[in-house]
């Protein structure tokens, strides 16, 4: 069984994630990997990803578990000939059994870049030390309103074009595009572009130390 790490940049962030693994599916079966399928009468490939990540938003630490008796570099190799533009893979190591890298997901930091400089970045910080903070977005063409006060870790405005967050992520969480977007219409701010850049379990340790060993 494997334990592989991806990354999701250019035109690859704008495909749903069902399509994201319909494509590394695709790709291992190209490759002649040796991987495990389900019984029954539509076989599926044994592939399990971690949660879905909003389209749109590119991420470093991203991953997936497939039971495939392969060398981990070799399949890395081969793997990343055949992957779409896009999709990278940066880590691969044989475990004993499925870590549920889903479940393992607890926190995850971004890095919002603006586009232009902004004047009022601290903004973010100031909405994030409330005692409340009630965000509204578009869900299925219906406006929710919800405080998402627990739901954000740390806020640090880092320079007049870049923020860094730490947000819960799993069964309760809040997803930071839509943050993102609540803020850019609050404080009048451009536009920007998302990176999800480490994936934290729930006791604050970096999924790459569990999954792998060491920071990748």
């Amino acid at each position: 069984m494997l334990i592989c790490k991806y990354t999701r940049k250019e035109n690859a962030v704008f495909v749903p994630h069902l399509d994201t693994l319909r494509a590394v599916t695709m790709a291992i079966r190209r490759i002649g990997a040796r991987a495990e399928y389900s019984a029954g009468f539509n076989p599926h490939m044994k592939i399990f990803f971690g949660q879905p990540i909003p389209i749109g938003t590119e991420s470093d630490c991203e991953y997936f578990c497939v039971y495939a008796k392969e060398s981990p570099s070799d399949f890395m190799r081969r793997l990343n000939e055949s992957l779409p533009f896009g999709l990278c893979i940066t880590a691969a190591a044989e475990i004993q059994k499925d870590p549920n890298v889903a479940n393992l997901m607890y926190y995850a930091d971004y890095t919002v870049t603006m586009r232009r400089e902004e004047s009022n970045l601290l903004a973010a910080e100031k909405f994030a030390a409330g005692r409340q903070c009630e965000i509204s977005y578009i869900v299925k063409g219906e406006r929710v309103h919800k405080d998402v006060k627990e739901l954000i870790c740390s806020v640090q405005a880092e320079n007049p074009r870049t923020l860094r967050l730490r947000l819960r992520c799993g069964n309760r969480n809040l997803r930071a595009d839509r943050l993102m977007r609540f803020w850019a219409d609050s404080f009048g701010w451009g536009s920007y572009d998302v990176v999800k850049t480490n994936t934290y379990d729930e006791n604050g340790v970096n999924l790459d130390k569990i999954l792998f060993g060491s920071d990748k």
